[in-house]
């Protein structure tokens, strides 16, 4: 038996030598590697904080310690260490383990968190209430902070009242130099200039020898820590987090589990907030993540032994926007992008090394990225701004007050807008549910990757706001598709019939032209597919004529109260005659955990086939 499967509750980590203890991470490490490449998640990061992980298990005490994930894609060993082996086999598999921490999930995950950021805020928080409450036990809550989250505006905000409120706070910096993409940023800067600081270390290395040569003299060797001290506040970034009361250490060797355990302990004894700061390596231990740690930041299922990706990726959404965004570059020499601490992941990594003048990354702070857009645009720019569709929600007032509200030349492409395996902090099933009641925006939706070109010059002609939104991944109809011209408020018909209607938003409309062969080979029904393409303005008068004629159903890839369906209830609810109309998307109450998309589709019932007959039961009735 292995020493990992030794391993059943936290504490058992704490009984290991120090020999077993290099085994153990060798053996996480290993673990999470076969795991990952056949379920898929995120590797790199993973790999990174192991020894980190371990060290915090064997300093801190779980029955009344608090560790906050931030951000939870980090926590794979921690998993691992806290009773969660068997269950890990499943990661990111439909009703097996999710790939973030979930509150309630298991009795050592105090709080659940998809998003980067929150840590510092939440943890803060926990030591409030801690240390409000009369007879509370003094518990450290640990704020385990990666990725680049610490460079985010809202853990920037927790930071500003650590002072007031962070009695018992321990603030794990796991520094690896990357989100998504490599981190940016004034701070990401200072706390890299360790990384490349020989002065500092030869001051330090001077320093302990001649600490080590001297007498053994209090007065002396309290003269020369000051000196180190001194040294350390010339040449690192503790000045920023001291002088918002958070004592700083650092920096640390991030895999050391020895001297990380001496660290966690001695800061242990001391109640006053402190950031604890760790070099690590993302990807190590596996050669070919630790060489393209963007590309390993998350994965799909690939082969250990090369590292390449079990299926071929195929050309989707965000590679057509890339191409799409530099063609316009071309010809459009006031055109900007955007985007935040995600250049690979939103397809403008081409576009940044084309066109590095005109692209910015504004790191991993969303609201700041809107308002920023903004500003360019109020200069005069055209300005892309990218950005997940579950990231994008952290932006709303921005959005609004910065960029509709002033009728400004902002696109917003909003990648990801759909399921997706990581599940509920993950689905960007939510956005629609602000953007469809913003002033001046128009919101499109193309419904397969050819749209896409044609779509952002219509909405970087528009000088207006704009949104896109498509899935992840792309479908499968020729690239040689013919695109019907992009008019505002106008819909394009897909496939002619008499028997129904099926009105599908995106990706979405390309599965309806498979639903309605379904229909027609199954059961004999001629079903028109309309792909909507505006979801604002929407084509209301085709789908009332369509309406008046034969029944009429919706299909998208969100929730249905908030989005397309919502907007069709209200026309169907203001018809005087009355006809029927149904609604295919995902309801607020049964939003899926995570999972292959298929598989949640399924379990929804909305996939093609179950949908397919639940049209043809319709329309029998209404023949």
């Amino acid at each position: 038996m292995s020493i990992l499967e030794k391993i059943t509750i936290p504490d058992d980590v704490k009984k290991l030598s120090g020999d077993e203890l290099d085994i153990l991470t060798g053996e996480v490490r290993e673990k999470i590697i076969q795991v990952v490449s056949r379920c898929g998640g995120h590797l790199g990061s993973n790999l990174g904080s192991v020894e980190l992980t371990v060290a915090m298990l064997r300093s801190f005490d779980l029955a009344q310690d608090r560790i906050v994930w931030d951000v939870g894609h980090q926590s794979y060993a921690f998993k691992l260490l806290t009773g969660r082996q068997r269950q890990f086999e499943s990661l990111r598999q439909f009703d097996g383990c999710c790939g973030f921490p979930v509150r309630n999930g298991n009795c050592y995950e105090c709080y659940g968190a998809g998003h980067a950021g929150v840590a510092v805020s939440a943890a803060l928080g926990m030591c409030a209430a801690q240390n409000k409450s009369a007879g509370s036990p003094a518990g450290k809550v640990i704020a385990f902070v990666g990725d680049g989250a610490v460079g985010s505006g809202v853990a920037l905000e927790g930071l500003n009242q650590v002072r007031e409120h962070g009695r018992n706070l321990i603030i794990v910096l796991n520094d690896n130099k990357m989100a998504i993409s490599p981190n940016v940023g004034a701070l990401s800067r200072s706390l890299n200039r360790v990384m490349i600081s020989y002065r500092y270390r030869a001051i330090k290395n001077c320093t302990k020898a001649l600490i080590n040569l001297l007498p053994k003299s209090r007065a002396i060797t309290n003269f020369i820590r000051n000196l180190e001290d001194a040294a350390k506040r010339l040449l690192l970034p503790s000045e920023p987090f001291e002088s918002l009361g958070i004592r700083y250490i650092g920096p640390v060797n991030g895999h050391n589990v020895n001297d990380l355990e001496r660290i966690f302990r001695s800061v242990a004894r001391d109640d006053r907030p402190v950031i604890i700061h760790a070099v690590t390596e993302k990807g190590r231990g596996y050669p070919p993540a630790a060489a393209s740690p963007e590309r390993f930041h998350g994965v799909g299922a690939f082969d250990i032994t090369t590292g390449k990706a079990l299926k071929n990726p195929v050309p989707g959404f965000s590679a057509a926007f890339g191409q799409a965004a530099c063609a316009m570059a071309e010809v459009m020499p006031d055109l900007c992008a955007v985007s935040a601490a995600m250049t690979g992941g939103v397809g403008l990594s081409e576009f940044a090394r084309k066109y590095a003048d005109r692209f910015y990354d504004a790191g991993m702070a969303e609201s700041h990225a809107v308002s920023f857009s903004s500003g360019l645009a109020a200069a005069g720019k055209r300005v892309i701004c990218a950005i997940y569709a579950t990231f994008m929600q952290r932006s709303l007032d921005n959005i609004f007050h910065d960029v509709c509200l002033q009728n400004l030349p902002v696109t917003f492409v909003l990648d990801r807008a759909g399921l997706v395996e990581d599940g509920p902090t993950h689905h960007g099933i939510y956005d629609l549910g602000f953007l469809l009641g913003m002033p001046n925006l128009i919101v499109m939706q193309p419904g397969c990757e050819v749209e896409v070109r044609a779509m952002l010059e219509f909405a970087l002609q528009l000088r207006r706001p704009a949104a896109i939104r498509y899935p992840r991944g792309g479908t499968d109809l020729p690239q040689s598709a013919a695109v019907e011209p992009i008019a505002v408020g106008q819909a394009a018909v897909w496939r002619t019939g008499c028997d129904g209607a099926i009105y599908a938003v995106g990706a979405e409309a390309a599965r309806a032209l498979k639903i309605a062969d379904i229909l027609e080979q199954k059961y004999a029904l001629q079903i028109k597919v309309v792909n909507v393409r505006f979801l604002k303005p929407f084509d209301s008068s085709m789908y009332r004529s369509d309406l008046l004629k034969m029944p009429v159903f919706t299909l998208e890839d969100h929730i249905v109260d908030t989005g397309l369906g919502a907007i069709t209830a209200r026309i169907a609810a203001g018809m005087e005659k009355r006809c029927y109309s149904e609604s295919f998307g995902i309801t607020s109450e049964s939003a899926p955990a995570f999972g292959p998309v298929e598989q949640l589709r399924q379990s929804l019932r909305l996939d093609s086939e179950s949908i397919a007959g639940r049209i043809a039961e319709v329309c029998r009735q209404n023949k």
